[in-house]
């Protein structure tokens, strides 16, 4: 059974009992824990799942082993690294198989011309009990790899390591003894034709040094991570909120935060690191216990597992954390909290707000049933309790006894009702407090669609940026790098201006009928900022798809069963739909076309759409835009650059109208559009004509505007900043090349 039929079956059943409404977290706790028929249920859903859960398995881990040495032996090392990295997946915690799966996937990497990746393996491979008598092997590969690299004072240490180990017979049999100091020499020998080699290597930099080496960041020692330029103040009317105590520029950095903790969405636990959030490699190091989780190295792993990762691990294997979404966010933060030894950062989070006054009895029961069986997990699956002393690690860290008052934790029934009451508080906080943390170092390819938002990867709470109040048409951006999040000024800011963030509704991408409802069902409020409230933006998003007026050429809209221009507010034109839904049908048949390759066809029915669809409708309609991209598309496949250019920047002006002339929906379009340019570039043998020449110059044009929007969104820290760095040299090259 999934955990929402549970849930539904138990708030149908518990609806008699919550009658009344409860104030407090510890009530509806209280409530609950007395319920047995719910308690029963959630036992028995919890015993099911550990029944069925996944465990590690020799006999797996060794098939892969085996197939791992079949692809080394027959040199298909990219192959092998993959295999050994299962076999270290499926074997279990003190195998052999453990040590051996990281050994061979050195030697993998050895061959590869890896050697900092194969050293970290060996390091690794070593940590977790190589056998004795063969540790010598992995320290002459340390050896190569040193020399390799240039680092001879390490090869020679490493050297040293094996000429002891050979004198002592627990590590080396003395038969053995001749034949490794035959190697030794054979590597010490080679040293002087290695040392000269330039190894072409480029080690990945930490993200957080790369940013801090980019940004000027003053922080306010009254508000943890956040600007000196703002500040967190409070009032009955906005509750707290930040304001700018001085005048702020576009691109200034108003908050750089670390999260309290932040959870992988289940889509990306291979490809992302649950500690630190960095984007593993093709050499994750995997959990040691259970099957889902990957750290990018050895000391995420070490460090996750002391601080959470010990209690979370055992619902990994039982698969519990992908069916209930924000409590599985919910339940590590009340572990990293456990084992905070920062008192500020850990009451910053505990004084967020929860809106418990604002829900129905109905959500409040599907969270608090939640909290009891991630109590009640923690209690049967674990040592949480056993281990953890609960006055210590939670309650005397908040000040002055504060949401402690009816809880005396000396009796095991108390310290559940404490835990689960927490756990409620924290799901709460989270439903109102919890950021999306998107993929920043990726820009979208041409198969993706130009409206399409950043990649949601994982969610995590940041209580500094939290304080922020929303805005549809909010004046910051949110970068993340790794799990840092870093809070940009969108545009200028005067003195005593409220900072806001957009809490997932926008105006540019969603209508003021669909955001009110959103933020009132999820953040339980109305919204009144300008673009709910001024009838500029009221109805924006129905701008682009509308009808041309005749008197102003503006935009003619059906808004609540009456027909008129946004821009003159003329009302006198009569709406003919027959044009539109004529050219709708010429579009279609051109897709036809397209998919039955008969291009030229396309392209004149295409042709036909345009004609009638700018004569008819508003000029920044979508239906304009999707039909400019397809004779785009058209014409690049066909090789017409030129006719492929002009598509695409006819484009830009309403990508600019809809999005912003700082938005990464511009950005990827102009992307796109310096692509084409460059392939018309590289392939254009006569350099001295008139159109190459207007193509160069629009080229660099287009890169400058790229690079500062890119800068702007990303940062000049960015892996996708260098890529546009990258294409403005080939500019740089072909404007020399054009001079000379």
């Amino acid at each position: 059974m999934e955990w929402q039929e549970v849930l539904e079956i138990l708030t149908h059943q518990l609806k008699p009992v919550l009658k009344k409404k409860v104030k407090r977290e510890d009530e509806l706790m209280s409530i609950l824990w007395n319920d047995q028929n719910m308690k029963k249920l959630v036992y028995l859903w919890l015993e099911d799942h550990y029944d069925r859960k996944e465990c590690k398995s020799i006999s797996k881990a060794q098939i892969f082993k085996k197939m791992g040495n079949k692809e080394f032996q027959e040199k298909n090392y990219i192959k092998s690294i993959e295999l050994y990295t299962k076999c270290a997946l499926y074997a279990p915690v003190n195998s052999c198989e453990l040590a051996v799966a990281i050994a061979n996937r050195s030697a993998s990497l050895f061959y590869l011309n890896r050697y900092h990746d194969c050293i970290k393996d060996i390091e690794l491979a070593t940590k977790l009990n190589y056998p004795k008598e063969l540790q010598y092997k992995l320290y002459l590969r340390a050896a190569q790899c040193y020399l390799k690299l240039g680092k001879q004072q390490l090869a020679k240490e490493t050297l040293s390591k094996i000429q002891k180990m050979i004198h002592d017979s627990d590590y080396i049999a003395p038969s053995m003894k001749g034949s490794i100091e035959k190697k030794i020499n054979n590597i010490t020998f080679a040293e002087s034709f290695q040392q000269n080699i330039v190894q072409n290597f480029v080690q990945d930099i930490d993200d957080l040094l790369k940013l801090k080496s980019h940004i000027t960041f003053e922080e306010n020692t009254n508000f943890p991570n956040a600007s000196v330029a703002i500040d967190r103040i409070y009032n009955q009317e906005l509750g707290r909120h930040v304001i700018a105590n001085k005048s702020i520029k576009k691109g200034d950095i108003l908050f750089l935060e670390k999260p309290v903790s932040f959870v992988v969405l289940s889509h990306d636990t291979y490809n992302r690191c649950p500690h630190c959030n960095c984007q593993n490699a093709d050499i994750p190091v995997p959990c040691t216990t259970c099957l889902n989780t990957f750290y990018c190295n050895e000391y995420c792993s070490t460090k996750a597992w002391s601080l959470y990762h010990c209690w979370e691990c055992p619902g990994n294997q039982m698969k519990l954390w992908e069916e209930i979404g924000i409590g599985h966010l919910a339940l590590k933060v009340l572990l990293t909290c456990s084992t905070m030894t920062d008192e500020i950062k850990f009451n910053e989070i505990q004084n967020l707000v929860t809106n418990f006054d604002k829900l129905s009895m109905d959500e409040l029961t599907v969270y608090g049933v939640t909290a009891v069986m991630l109590t009640i997990y923690l209690l049967k699956y674990t040592n949480f309790f056993q281990s953890s002393n609960l006055e210590d690690c939670l309650k005397k860290k908040f000040p002055n006894n504060s949401l402690n008052t009816s809880f005396n934790i000396l009796t095991t029934n108390d310290k559940q009702l404490y835990v689960s009451s927490l756990l409620l508080r924290y799901i709460l906080q989270l439903i109102v407090n919890g950021h999306a943390i998107t993929k920043s170092n990726t820009l979208l390819r041409k198969n993706d669609s130009s409206m399409k938002q950043q990649d949601i990867i994982a969610t995590g709470i940041y209580p500094s940026a939290s304080m922020m109040n929303h805005s549809c048409d909010p004046n910051i951006i949110n970068i993340f790098v790794g799990q840092y999040l870093i809070v940009r000024a969108s545009r200028d800011i005067g003195q005593s201006e409220e900072i806001f963030n957009c809490y997932g509704p926008h105006y540019r991408h969603m209508t003021t009928e669909d955001r009110q409802k959103i933020l009132k069902s999820h953040y339980c409020f109305t919204c009144k900022c300008k673009a709910c409230t001024l009838p500029k933006l009221q109805y924006f998003t129905e701008r682009f798809n509308a009808a041309k007026c005749l008197k102003c050429n503006g935009p003619v809209c059906n808004i609540k069963d009456s027909i008129y221009c946004l821009d003159c507010g003329d009302k006198s034109q009569i709406y003919s739909p027959n044009k539109i839904i004529q050219a709708k049908e010429i579009f279609e048949a051109a897709q036809v076309s397209v998919d039955l390759g008969k291009t030229k066809e396309a392209l004149n029915k295409l042709k036909k759409c345009l004609h009638i669809r700018r004569t008819v409708l508003y000029e920044y309609n979508e239906d304009i835009t999707d039909t400019l991209i397809l004779m785009g598309e058209i014409y690049k496949t066909m090789g017409q650059w030129i006719d492929s250019i002009t598509c695409f920047e006819n484009i830009l002006a309403t990508v600019r109208e809809k999005f912003g002339s700082s938005s990464i929906e511009l950005l990827n379009q102009l992307n796109d559009l310096t692509d084409i340019c460059l392939i018309y570039l590289e392939k254009k043998l006569n350099i001295n004509t008139n159109t190459y020449k207007k193509i160069l110059q629009k080229t660099q044009n287009y890169l400058n505007q790229l690079e500062e929007i890119t800068n702007f969104n990303y940062g000049s820290w960015n892996k996708v900043y260098e890529e546009i760095k990258q294409k403005q040299k080939k500019i740089d090259y072909y404007m020399q090349n054009l001079n000379e």
